[in-house]
């Protein structure tokens, strides 16, 4: 039966090749006439039908359409950058279909209706009121209409009959008319329009610019296409999961008002999270959502633009929905929630001496302002809960919608050390009245959306900024009478009470160091100090972590107009500059200003001036004794002794005591580490040939042993980082370095380079050698993996199961749309 089946499938597939491919000619399918006009259908089925269909040899989505999906599609229909907005993640993504309208777009002058999955439409009917058209067959049922009739079916078919060449086994760069850039003009056929689509790009099937799907790939999905694309019932989640949920739910819609305002702050907090229990399945993931509806009931979730935004009702209950589409890493951002959490969260925000007259108003002037609405909440309470999960939070800004685009991401350097200082010592920090006094100097341009004059915005909040940051100065003069400030003492070495190791002795966080990567159009951050020395390094206090929270978290509207874009671009530059003027404090006085100049070699005078007064003159002094002239390089000298219990050598990157090789390294990675150490020492224009962020895998020589991988990350040196357009007159190619890290680093990898140990020196010496484009063509073609390339999908397909090998929470599949053509 199944045999009859697969046969009468397969034939049906290679007649329905040809018949597409012969009307490819005629622009103007009349598909209503041929198939009945479109209806939106119920795709969803039972576990009675779905076991029915399964003893009949029905293709089923979940176990053999889905992992095809995740491993060839997802790599570019995920997230916000879906080109056409198709989301493939989930059944609900498919069924919404694609949309000509782009999500991003930094030209609009006014805001874009939200079409959020799962949030801003609950229905497929709602989708199609939006302008959402289908990929699937919505006219009659028969096995030619679901596939002649589905836009899903023509695109994977195209690339079928027309598959890329790989030039006899020596694939080559694909033609020009192959546009891989970012924000490149796309082309978002419906069916009705897919046959001039076809005529006009024969090799745009999909996936696009990559090799097809192999035949029984293609067959598979085909099947089900002409099975009717019915939706396998989801499994229901873990009991730990669930008994999780009730406990967390219960927690967070307690009935007080210090509960209510406590729940606010940490929704506001975690919203774009991916929430994991730590007792409940590794890859089982949740989101906190406000929701019209109490536990017990369905989730009605309450659809704002932004998480303060008002949710126009008397009572807001904070629900945990489970995730249902497949992760993707480029927004996978894991807290984990557990026991010693909650009694964290308890101690932080319960049991701190304050009371709660009245819950804050939604008006957006000051729902915007975190200092205005949580002024109750203790300022040392709300930075401790920051700094517990350091990463997470600056991670919200590398993941959330606004971290995309060489604009967006040109306000911050290619490697960079983030630091805080320590919220026992910093006065600012633990200061609540003096927070709560300049909360209106400390405002942010979310409340301003509707401006199209972002250098009003500038100039208006450079007022604000100035006027707190003289604040600031007094208040600090005040504090340290004697002109001394700041000691190593002043910075967070990891240190807090509340984690425990297995006998219950205090252990050191590792959220105390930050290592910040960008990749020109993306970025990374991991936990600690990665790479050589920096040339910048940022220290961070309550007020201004808080700020790049609501700044490009909370506050950041990926719908919002160009002046909404452009202002929470130039907002960002006072956060890195007092990030940055933070650090230059624990540095003698009369080297600051010289300092910080080499960052801004070329800046503009207006740019800078707002912190040329605390740079000249009389100023506080560190406590800090210097003994070389570089004050720079022997401050991280100390910082690093300073958070030695954090254990942050990098022996590639940074190797002081030899023998460096790690001793937990396998043998593979201790036979070929003296070659990986050089090839990190590579600095200069010999790293032209490595992009912003490549991935090497090593095959070894033994036979019995599994393949290493690699993160190269090209750190390229800028004069400096103050204006948002013609960034490439301010690069520096001769001070560029690279970063070599046995990490998994990024979520939109570049290029792969695939390389057997015993080639692996003159991979090297190849790369220090290339002079000319045909030399680095050479070099690529010999180790690289291009586009075309036959092997590319099962490469591919090993770093990611290795990702998720190295890291069974965190991972998540990578994003293909940055992968150059080369």
């Amino acid at each position: 039966m199944k045999t009859r089946q697969l046969t009468r499938y397969c034939l049906l597939i290679v007649i329905t090749a040809i018949v597409v491919a012969g009307c490819a000619s005629g622009y103007t399918t009349d598909y209503d006439s041929l198939y009945g006009e479109a209806e939106v259908k119920e795709r969803n089925i039972g576990w009675s039908e779905f076991q029915g269909r399964a003893q009949q040899g029905h293709v089923s989505f979940i176990k053999d359409v889905k992992p095809i999906l995740d491993s060839r599609c997802i790599a570019c229909h995920a997230c916000n950058d879906a080109p056409c907005q198709q989301k493939l993640t989930s059944y609900e993504g498919i069924d919404r279909g694609a949309s000509k309208t782009l999500v991003y777009d930094g030209a609009r002058l006014t805001a874009e209706e939200p079409t959020r999955l799962f949030v801003d439409a609950k229905t497929t009917e709602e989708w199609r009121d939006k302008g959402f058209y289908p990929v699937l067959n919505e006219r009659i049922e028969s096995a030619e209409a679901d596939l002649m009739g589905s836009l899903l079916f023509r695109v994977l078919n195209q690339k079928f009959i027309n598959p890329l060449s790989d030039h006899g086994g020596s694939p080559q760069p694909l033609p020009k008319t192959f546009d891989f850039s970012l924000d490149r003009s796309q082309e978002c056929p419906t069916i009705e329009e897919f046959d001039y689509y076809e005529e006009q790009y024969p090799l745009w099937g999909m996936p696009f610019g990559l090799p097809g799907l192999t035949t029984q790939e293609f067959s598979t999905i085909s099947r089900w296409l002409a099975e009717g694309a019915k939706f396998d019932p989801l499994p229901p989640i873990s009991k730990p999961a669930q008994e999780a949920v009730s406990q967390w739910e219960s927690f967070l819609n307690g009935a007080s008002l210090k509960q209510q305002l406590t729940s606010r702050y940490i929704y506001e907090h975690l919203f774009l999270g991916h929430l994991h229990f730590e007792k409940g399945a590794e890859r089982e993931f949740f989101k906190l959502v406000r929701s019209y509806t109490p536990p017990g009931e369905a989730i009605d979730e309450i659809a704002t633009v932004r998480p303060y935004d008002d949710p126009e009702t008397d009572r807001v209950y904070y629900r945990l929905r489970p995730i249902k589409s497949t992760i993707v890493d480029k927004t996978h951002l894991v807290y984990t929630l557990n026991d010693q959490r909650m009694e964290r969260f308890k101690t932080l925000f319960l049991e701190p001496d304050y009371n709660v007259e009245s819950l804050p108003s939604y008006d957006p002037e000051k729902a915007s302002n975190p200092f205005i609405t949580f002024a109750a909440i203790p300022a040392n309470s709300r930075y401790q809960f920051l700094l517990d999960e350091a990463q997470y939070f600056i991670g919200g800004f590398i993941k959330s919608p606004v971290c995309r685009g060489q604009i967006a991401l040109n306000v911050i350097d290619d490697q960079f050390w983030a630091l805080f200082l320590d919220p026992e010592k910093d006065s600012i920090s633990n200061d609540t009245a003096f927070i709560a006094q300049q909360a209106k100097n400390l405002k942010l341009p979310a409340a301003s959306e509707d401006t199209l004059r972002p250098t009003d915005i500038w100039f208006r909040f450079a007022r604000a900024q100035k006027n707190y940051r003289e604040a600031k100065n007094n208040y600090l003069d005040a504090q340290y009478e004697n002109g001394n400030e700041n000691s190593l003492n002043s910075l967070w070495n990891g240190s807090n009470q509340h984690l425990k190791d297995a006998n219950n002795n205090p252990i050191a966080n590792d959220n105390a160091a930050l290592t910040i990567f960008r990749h020109f159009d993306s970025a990374t951050v991991v936990k600690g100090l990665i790479g050589s020395q920096p040339k910048t390094v940022w220290v961070l206090d309550y007020p201004i972590f808080e700020r790049i929270h609501y700044l490009l978290v909370a506050g950041f509207n990926v719908y919002g107009n160009v002046g909404h874009q452009l202002s929470t671009r130039l907002y960002m530059d006072y956060l890195r500059m007092e990030s940055e003027n933070n650090f230059l404090d624990f540095l003698p006085s009369s080297q600051r200003k010289l300092i910080r100049d080499s960052w801004y070699k070329g800046a503009g005078s207006n740019m800078i001036s707002y912190f040329d007064k605390p740079l000249i003159g009389e100023e506080r002094e560190t406590r800090i004794s210097y003994k070389t002239a570089d004050s720079k390089t022997e401050l991280l000298g100390y910082i690093h002794e300073h958070l030695a219990s954090l254990k942050l050598s990098d022996p590639i990157n940074r190797c002081t005591d030899k023998p460096c090789a790690p001793k937990n390294a396998s043998s593979v990675e201790q036979r070929i580490f003296p070659e990986i150490q050089r090839l990190a020492s590579i600095t200069g224009t010999q790293l032209k040939p490595i992009p912003d962020l490549a991935y090497l895998r090593v095959i070894p020589s033994g036979e019995k042993e599994s393949p290493v991988s690699y993160s190269l990350i090209h750190n390229r040196a800028h004069t400096n980082i103050s204006y948002i357009f013609n960034e490439d007159a301010r690069l520096e190619p001769e001070n560029d370095t690279l970063t070599v890290t046995s990490r998994y680093i990024g979520s939109y990898p570049n290029f792969y380079f695939n390389v057997h140990e015993n080639q692996l020196s003159e991979f090297i010496d190849q790369l220090k050698s290339i002079e000319t484009p045909e030399d680095e063509s050479a070099f690529i073609q010999r180790f690289g993996v291009r586009r075309a390339d036959t092997k590319f999908w099962a490469i591919n397909d090993w770093f990611n199961e290795d990702y998720l090998k190295q890291e069974p929470i965190n991972a998540g599949w990578f994003d293909l749309n940055r992968y150059e053509n080369r």
